[in-house]
């Protein structure tokens, strides 16, 4: 990652980051991501980037620590697809089951929050976004619900839904390489960063 300033368009950020252009339309939007509007494009500068690329802190203490968050869990925490646990959903409940559970991660890491981690649940937004039908989708929920991966709320009349943490899988990640998103083999501070604790550690 480049440290000069230098503005940047979408189209080169979302290369970066490897990340849809929509997704940071919206992060623009909401203030996440820091950009300014010139005409109808935006423009980022590239040093707001860094904490994208050094999530467990920024500049160079988050990289001499010797981890490297981009691979580890950039946008998703890897391991848990090197986990087993994509097998055992399929074998439990069946080939929906992990792509559903897997779509609730990518929006919980997304959003970021260390507390009040309840995900507005649209059931049609998700099973458009998981490519199955409402039916399914509410299916899967309950399903996962019923076996405490997720929590299934309802507040007045607006429904939520959170990842149960810790996450039980069949591997652990000490016994998951550092290749494959885990910390075997990898530098001692591995587990300082947030994004991979967030997991591993138990929810509100």
């Amino acid at each position: 990652m480049p440290t000069s300033r230098k503005l940047l368009n979408l189209k080169e950020v979302a290369a970066l980051l490897n990340m849809n252009t929509e997704v940071l339309r919206r992060w623009l939007r909401s203030g996440k991501l820091p950009g300014v509007k010139v005409g109808s494009d935006w423009r980022v500068n590239s040093a707001d980037l860094e904490p994208f690329f050094n999530p467990a802190g920024g500049g160079e203490k988050a990289t001499t620590g010797g981890e490297n968050p981009k691979k580890m869990c950039f946008r998703f925490p890897k391991w848990l697809e090197f986990s087993g646990l994509p097998k055992q959903l399929h074998d439990k409940f069946g080939p929906h089951a992990w792509p559903v559970f897997k779509k609730l991660i990518e929006l919980d890491f997304e959003i970021g929050r260390p507390q009040d981690r309840m995900l507005p649940l649209n059931t049609a937004e998700l099973a458009e976004r998981t490519g199955y039908d409402e039916q399914t989708v509410a299916a899967t929920l309950e399903q996962l619900h019923k076996h405490k991966l997720v929590k299934l709320h309802q507040i007045k009349s607006v429904e939520y839904v959170s990842i149960v943490t810790p996450i039980k899988t069949p591997r652990l990640i000490l016994d998951i390489s550092y290749e494959h998103g885990g910390v075997k083999g990898a530098p001692s501070k591995a587990l300082d960063n947030s994004c991979m604790r967030r997991y591993l550690e138990p929810g509100d």
